[in-house]
């Protein structure tokens, strides 16, 4: 044990230790400038003697002994130089006096630096770029963005040039970076790099669609560079985005149309500085249907004949308030307010249109056919297709309420409008106002305007009146009125009883008038 003891102790007890001797340095420490510096350390013997020889070590690579090394007797001197500080940071090292420690604090430099130029732009298609550094300390560069990379003089203790490169832009809006030139000052030059974008780098997978009117989800297709943001807003409130308003990249856009209940409309999406621009029809018109083909004087349905004014019904035939009949450079127009009336095709003339029935001409061209196909166009909408046989002649006199019985649309010879309070004398002549007296000669053209002189019935008429056969004047077209409207001059017998309704019948060819029609004869 006590041989363990002795050996603890002698461990504890510096070798050149003498237990009469006790070792001073001096200085214990140095502050000096950043500059290169020269230094000697003394080490003295301040009490006892036979301190024996010491020893030397720097623990710093940029301080170095120059003298007393390998250390020396007691008492002696260690000399040393110190580098120059390139940093602007300070730093402290030790050099070890036998077991003592002389510190040595050195000032950080005084640096300067610039970098030029301090700002550059390069185009979409990037490049490469360099910048010089004026240093008089250590500086090292780095770049603050992925897409500008350092390509050589990225760090040094002096003046240099740094170079790197700028990767293609691939989005639409420009972007901005830098390069630092870090050298431990709290406000280091920096290099900023700005890049332009392109409104090329954003495409659509169309830029407009027409949609149909009910409600549905469409999908937009965006192609951009990887990585570049994009957003998206509806200018209208029927179009909702609902899926992808924003993203970055490559993506797609999902919106949904409002079902559209009224007439055509248009709205964008905006994505990015691109329109897509959409088009939303409005509903499909209701069907138009014809039910129903028939005399437009007294209603009958038995069959039409050439010139005769008919009356459809149905719905959806025409507008919703009246339209009656235009004449351009002396014709009847074959449409009205977007309605049309075809017979086999043919437009008729048309004398007026509303939504519930319309009322045309048949055109001279059914003479001679076995039945006409009927159909009625209201803005392009085509109806069903009625088939309705045709004949020489279909006489109906008009009456003064169109119902088609009572009181006929009939003139006295005075030309004023026969009535139960203005009975027509026995004897003299009325004019019948009808239609489906056929064809007429010389021909009429579909539409026109009768002139002076008018043409004349093709098949002879008869009349009676209260039963009594009565002679016919006159019986062609009805004068400054569309071809198709026939007036019949007939005259009151002498034989008649007086009455203020006395049926009056017209019979052309192998078809009369139903003698629904009457008149007021004194």
């Amino acid at each position: 044990m006590r041989l363990f003891a002795a050996i603890a102790f002698l461990a504890a007890t510096p070798l050149f230790a003498q237990s009469d001797c006790t070792m001073v340095v001096t200085p214990t420490s140095f502050t000096i400038p950043a500059d290169s510096y020269t230094g000697e350390i003394a080490v003295t013997q301040s009490t006892g003697s036979n301190c024996g020889n010491f020893s030397v070590a720097s623990q710093a690579n940029w301080i170095h002994i120059t003298a007393g090394q390998t250390g020396g007797a007691v008492p002696g001197k260690v000399s040393f130089t110190v580098d120059s500080n390139s940093s602007a940071n300070s730093r402290s090292g030790i050099i070890r006096v036998s077991l003592q420690n002389v510190t040595i604090t050195q000032s950080g430099a005084t640096c300067l630096f610039s970098a030029d130029p301090k700002n550059q732009n390069f185009p979409i298609d990037g490049g490469t770029g360099s910048f010089a550094v004026t240093a008089n300390c250590a500086w090292s560069a780095f770049s603050g963005a992925t897409w500008i990379k350092l390509t050589g003089g990225s760090q040094g203790s002096s003046n240099a040039t740094a170079a790197y490169s700028v990767d293609a832009n691939q989005c639409v809006s420009g972007r901005s970076g830098s390069i630092t030139v870090s050298t431990g000052l709290p406000s280091p030059p920096v290099v900023a790099i700005t890049q332009d974008g392109s409104q090329a780098n954003l495409t659509l997978s169309a830029t407009s669609a027409t949609a149909p009117s009910d409600a549905k989800d469409y999908r937009i297709t965006i192609t951009t560079g990887d990585g570049c943001a994009w957003s998206a807003f509806s200018d209208v409130s029927w179009i909702q985005i609902t899926n992808g308003a924003s993203g970055a990249g490559n993506g797609s856009l999902v919106y949904h149309l409002l079902e559209n209940k009224s007439i055509v409309r248009t709205g964008n999406i905006h994505i990015g500085a691109l329109l897509y621009t959409i088009t939303q029809q409005p509903p499909p018109p209701p069907p138009v249907v014809l039910s129903g083909i028939a005399n437009a004087a007294n209603y009958s349905t038995d069959g039409v004949c050439p010139g005769e004014i008919v009356t459809i019904f149905g719905s959806n035939l025409g507008p919703s308030s009246i339209a009656t009949l235009q004449v351009e450079k002396g014709v009847v127009m074959n449409s009205l307010a977007g309605t049309q009336v075809l017979f086999d095709g043919v437009a008729a003339p048309m004398i007026y249109t509303l939504a519930g029935q319309v009322s045309a001409v048949v055109p001279y061209a059914v003479a001679g056919k076995s039945s006409t196909k009927v159909q009625v166009l209201n803005q392009g909408t085509a109806s069903n297709t009625a088939t309705i046989n045709v004949q020489a002649a279909s006489p109906a006199i008009f009456t003064l309420d169109a119902s088609g019985s009572g009181p006929g649309a009939i003139l006295n010879q005075d030309l004023s409008i026969n009535s139960s309070a203005n009975p027509a004398a026995k004897g003299s002549v009325i004019a019948v106002y009808m239609t489906g007296g056929g064809a007429v000669t010389p021909p009429a053209a579909d539409g026109s305007v009768t002139a002076a002189p008018p043409p004349l019935l093709s098949q002879t008429p008869t009349a009676t009146v209260g039963g009594v056969p009565a002679v016919v004047k006159y019986a062609g077209a009805a004068p400054d009125a569309v071809a198709g409207l026939t007036q019949v001059n007939v005259e009151i017998p002498a034989g008649v009883p007086s009455s203020i309704a006395l049926p009056v019948i017209i019979k052309i060819g192998n078809f009369s008038s139903t003698g629904a029609a009457t008149v007021a004869v004194k």
